[in-house]
């Protein structure tokens, strides 16, 4: 597969018209409007219970401050959702919220 856009054209032709308009639909429903920001998280087992809420929830990107604890996700705990979610990972809380400032949100905490 050349792109992410051919091996996606070429997985959906293992699946029914119905599913791939149910994907579609929910992938159209998720939102960037609001995010979540992890810091310095010390049980990943509570982080990845996060990922699984953001998913359910529809929040697309979830952004993981890395200070002094480094996060992987825990598979049995995240259940596959982290696979559908936009994960970024920053060294400091300032550069966090700097590029969160860029894209026009509003930082509340």
């Amino acid at each position: 597969m050349s792109n992410q856009h051919d091996l996606c054209n070429y997985l959906t032709s293992f699946i029914s018209v119905e599913r791939k308009k149910k994907f579609d639909e929910i992938i159209g429903k998720r939102t960037r409007h609001i995010t979540v920001v992890l810091e310095d998280i010390y049980q990943p087992h509570n982080a990845s219970a996060v990922l699984r809420s953001c998913d359910c929830f529809g929040v697309q990107d979830v952004h993981i401050i890395e200070n002094k604890n480094q996060y992987t996700v825990n598979d049995e705990i995240a259940l596959g959702s982290s696979k559908w979610l936009s994960l970024y990972k920053y060294s400091t809380v300032t550069s966090c919220i700097n590029q969160l400032k860029t894209k026009g949100y509003k930082i509340i905490a």
